[in-house]
This record gives structure tokens, C-alpha cells and sequence, in this order.
């Protein structure tokens, strides 16, 4: 018996790190998947690594009628939703302070990790109230409670997901729907990798951001799952409007 048997779950981001992980372990603890993403191929990968328990859901979540197409067509293939992992997110790096920033970045960046949460959470909520509650689970970050200079952007958009989960936890709460996110440090993915190999000076900002996870190191993509298995497990069922820091104490320094 996995810890997840018969629970259907959408999570959004899924073709690569985090999100891709926690397909994977949602498969492995009994539940069935709805892989999110816009690249075709990329998602697909993740569904064939998966196997038979997932499906795609592919589209842009940042535009209304996309993302209602992408949750319908997953709670349809699934024969309802139990759980959301609104995972999918960018941070586009500018590394400017306020007055610099540009302000279609500062939109572009809003637009993907907090309206496009915003719009899974809203299209999403009806399939749960149909299936007598469910668990939502936002990939908020450690940026939205410490400020990073320079990323104005990124810092906002998540702590807006933060608010964003709190009211969900409040208004929903009487009605079976618990909602709750996540902050991570610093974790260990591709794209993590990637960025920090191809920046200039990029390895003594990888240093310096180091020192800030007093616990010595960066985080898993399966230390991140395992709270995602959780927060989704009947063990969490009084856990709501929380946001819960999984950063190594990176917000404690």
C-alpha cells in the first residue's frame, strides 16, 4: 500500500526537476498523475519515465483558457483531482536593483509564477470540492520571506504565492481543500546546474550562496517530493495555511 493509493494528482512543471521528481514519487506511493508542461517532448519523457499511472497535460497556465483546458483534461483522464502540485515556475535572473528593472520582465515573471498558479488554483478548486477536498501544494521559495538583491521579480512573485495559499487554506478550508506551500533553498537540478556553469562568476556566486544553507549543502529534488508526498498524504490532514521553509536554515541566517 503506498501512501497515495487512489489519489489523482496534477502537477504543473513536470518535465523536468522538481516537478519531474514528484511525478515519479506520486507514481511509486499509488497515485495516478497528470504530467504538466508546455514542451511536448519534455513532458512526454517525463510520462514514459513514469509509465502507465501518468498522463500529459500540456498548455500555458499563464493564459485563462489554456489553463482550464489543462486542468479539465487532467481531472477528465483521471476521473477527478485529489491533489495539485502548482510546481511550474521561471525566475528570469535579471540581477538589477528596483529602479532598473524592466517592466515587462518584472509582468513576464508575475505572469508565470503567480497568475499562473493563481489560474490552476481557480480552474482546479471545483474538481476537488467535486471529489470531497483535496490538498493544493504551491512551490513557493525561501526568496519569498529573505530578500535576494537584485531579484525584485522572482522575490514578489512568490511571496504573492504565499498569500495566495493562505487565502485558499482560509476560504476552502470548510469545504475539505487544504492548501499549503513550500520554500526551498538552493536545489540541486539541471537548470540550477546549467545557469550557475554558464554565468560569469558563476561559481563564486554558487559559493557565496553556500554559505547561506547553514546545513552545509544544497537540496535534493527527492528531499522536495518527500514533503509534496506528505503534504498530499491523509497524515497532513490538519495541515493547512502553512508555509514551510525546506532550505538547509538558509532563512534562519
Amino acid at each position: 500500500m503506498g501512501r497515495l493509493d487512489g489519489k489523482r494528482a496534477l502537477i504543473t512543471g513536470a518535465s523536468s526537476g522538481i516537478g519531474r521528481e514528484v511525478a515519479n514519487r506520486f507514481a511509486r506511493e499509488g497515485a495516478r498523475v497528470a504530467v504538466g508542461g508546455r514542451d511536448p517532448e519534455r513532458t512526454q519523457r517525463t510520462v514514459d519515465e513514469v509509465g502507465s499511472a501518468a498522463v500529459a497535460a500540456l498548455g500555458d497556465l499563464s493564459e485563462p483558457a489554456s489553463a482550464q483546458a489543462v486542468v479539465d483534461a487532467a481531472s477528465a483522464a483521471l476521473g477527478g483531482l485529489d491533489c495539485v502540485i502548482n510546481n511550474a515556475g521561471v525566475d528570469v535572473s535579471v540581477w538589477v536593483p528596483v529602479h532598473e528593472w524592466d517592466v515587462a520582465a518584472f509582468d513576464e515573471i508575475l505572469r508565470i509564477n503567480l497568475r499562473g498558479p493563481f489560474l490552476v488554483a481557480k480552474y482546479a478548486i471545483p474538481h476537488l470540492l467535486a471529489a470531497g477536498g483535496g490538498s493544493i501544494v504551491h512551490m513557493s521559495s525561501v526568496c519569498a520571506i529573505t530578500v535576494w538583491s537584485g531579484d525584485c521579480g522572482y522575490d514578489v512573485s512568490k511571496a504573492g504565492l504565499n498569500m495566495l495559499s493562505d487565502h485558499i487554506a482560509v476560504e476552502y478550508g470548510p469545504r475539505g481543500i487544504r492548501s499549503n506551500t513550500l520554500m526551498p533553498g538552493v536545489i540541486e537540478t539541471e537548470l540550477h546546474r546549467s545557469v550557475m556553469d554558464s554565468m560569469e562568476g558563476g561559481a563564486e556566486m554558487e559559493a557565496e550562496l553556500l554559505t547561506k544553507h547553514p546545513i552545509g549543502r544544497f537540496g535534493r529534488v527527492d528531499e522536495i517530493a518527500d514533503a509534496c508526498v506528505f503534504l498530499c498524504a491523509d497524515e497532513a490532514r490538519f495541515m493547512t495555511g502553512a508555509n514551510i521553509s525546506i532550505d538547509g536554515a538558509y532563512s534562519r541566517v
